[in-house]
């Protein structure tokens, strides 16, 4: 396939990985092991200064989908090993958590993602023994090769192969991507998308500190750098506003959020949990809750500027 256009120039880049102290660990690759960066200049910011979101501490890789003729789509970024820095015959893979984030031109600020709009992530392929069918032998069921990220979370297979680790200890590989509506059509609005996702692999199945990837879908590059800017520059959340609305939330429903707590920040979230094992945290402009009376899967409660607005904050 040749692609059709290609706006922002190459933000093609490797995430390197080994294992440290049990557990893999990923980081922005080193270019003098052969592999590729994203300069901090491309994208906007000062020398040095590598894509680490500025409220959590979280790494962010860069790339960039491009337009095919039946799909938009990329295999960037890649996976990298050195040779010794992973366990020969080891399988790698991710976990994809969180939900889809969208920074969209229009309205310059991170929120989730349109309704109907998904990232696809073509993941290796896990066989599973099937007994069911009666024979001596059964054929293998194939898991499912594609994670789906939405405003909504993770659906379909949360956990697939990224690759295996050569002889020498040494890991490269590319995965596809693939943004489209819900409907499989290649018409995603233009901005800017993220995801997340952890490491993992068979040997050391600890997982990896949260990953951040960012695609550029159609933006400039100049405009992909004030996406890449509200993330690193600054702070993504107001937080004097959240811990507003937290003190807000626990005066006038204090059923749901019983004794006051201090603000934290894990996952992504600028939260708070309370006695009765409730957590309420914002992120992306909106807010969610997990855990007491609102069960053990995250919800949404409502758009976070809109709440403050109509608790007169």
């Amino acid at each position: 396939m040749n692609p059709l256009n290609l706006t922002a120039g190459e933000l093609h880049q490797h995430i390197e990985l080994k294992v440290v102290e049990q557990r893999v660990q990923a980081s922005f690759c080193n270019p003098e092991k052969g592999c590729s960066l994203v300069k901090p200049e491309t994208l906007g910011l000062p020398a040095g200064q590598m894509p680490i979101d500025r409220l959590t501490g979280t790494p962010i890789y860069v790339s960039e989908f491009i337009i095919f003729p039946d799909r938009t789509a990329i295999d960037s970024p890649g996976f990298e090993s050195v040779a010794g820095d992973m366990t020969a015959g080891d399988r790698v893979r991710y976990r994809a958590s969180g939900h889809l984030s969208f920074w969209n031109p229009d309205s310059p600020q991170w929120t989730l993602a349109p309704e109907g709009i998904q990232i696809r992530l073509a993941g290796g392929l896990d066989l599973q023994p099937n007994q069911d069918c009666g024979q001596v032998f059964c054929i293998p069921k194939a898991v499912e090769g594609f994670t789906i990220f939405s405003r909504h979370g993770v659906s379909s297979a949360t956990s697939l192969i990224v690759g295996e680790v050569r002889t020498d200890g040494s890991l490269h590989t590319h995965l596809d991507w693939i943004i489209e509506s819900n409907q499989g059509t290649p018409n995603a609005p233009i901005g800017a998308y993220m995801v997340e996702l952890q490491l993992i692999t068979d040997s050391y199945p600890v997982p990896s500190d949260s990953l951040w990837i960012m695609f550029n879908n159609g933006l400039p590059l100049q405009v992909f750098q004030q996406a890449v800017a509200e993330r690193v520059l600054q702070s993504s959340t107001d937080t004097v506003l959240a811990d507003k609305l937290f003190s807000w939330a626990e005066s006038n429903y204090p059923s749901l959020f019983p004794n006051a707590a201090t603000s934290f920040i894990a996952l992504g979230y600028y939260a708070r949990c309370y006695q009765n094992g409730a957590c309420v945290g914002v992120k992306d402009n909106h807010i969610f809750a997990v855990g007491g009376e609102f069960g053990t899967s995250i919800v949404t409660l409502g758009d976070f500027n809109v709440l403050a607005t109509q608790a007169g904050l």
